[in-house]
């Protein structure tokens, strides 16, 4: 008599990179939802449907993978910001990179939110939260030490201090309306950033934003 054994369902073997992409992904869901200090590798995991051993195929412990996401949300800040650190248009390309950013904001807060949070009582959190707020800083300080040189940008703005000003101002602002709460009405929040960067940086443009 034949008899045939009963095989349990497996999981479709992903790629590398798609493991990767989950695991980033449930990270970034958890955050949403619990405090950094409360998530775990096992948490993660399970949220993916994957076994232990491969988080470690792509990262070496939790604060790895916290690196991992702020870098992912950088790099997606970074590709929107460029309209305005690599335009020519300041009235169209500063509302035009704000609202991207808004839009990232928007889709990623709560975890941004999260790890802001975090900062203050975890090291390395905080190593990688504020790397990226300063790489924002000193792209934005480079850009108007740029304009100065065309005589766009008055030259008696202090560059550095300006940027910080800025992107700090864009980070609690953001932070607080689009981690907190859904934010409806985005059109809104980038007209007011975009006044105060023009304003700040363009104030004889006498440049105006559309409501």
């Amino acid at each position: 008599m034949h008899t045939s054994a009963t095989i349990a369902p497996r999981r479709p073997r992903h790629d590398r990179r798609e493991t990767e992409r989950e695991i980033l992904e449930a990270a970034e869901q958890l955050l949403r939802e619990r405090p950094f200090r409360e998530i775990t590798v096992e948490q993660i995991m399970l949220r993916t449907g994957l076994k232990r051993p491969a988080f470690y195929a792509h990262f070496r412990d939790r604060h790895d993978l916290v690196l991992r996401v702020v870098q992912h949300i950088g790099d997606e800040l970074f590709a929107v910001a460029n309209r305005w650190l690599q335009g020519d248009d300041p009235e169209r390309d500063i509302p035009a990179a704000l609202e991207g950013v808004v839009a990232v904001y928007m889709s990623h807060g709560p975890a941004l939110r999260a790890l802001a949070d975090a900062a203050p009582t975890d090291a390395r959190v905080e190593g990688a939260y504020r790397a990226l707020v300063q790489a924002f800083i000193e792209a934005t300080a480079a850009r108007i030490e740029f304009e100065q040189g065309r005589g766009r940008v008055p030259g008696e703005i202090d560059a550095a201090e300006t940027a910080r000003a800025l992107v700090w101002l864009n980070e609690r602002y953001l932070s607080e309306t689009c981690g907190r709460r859904p934010q409806d009405d985005a059109s809104r929040t980038v007209a007011v950033l975009a006044r105060i960067w023009l304003a700040t940086l363009y104030p004889r443009s006498g440049a105006r934003v559309e409501s």
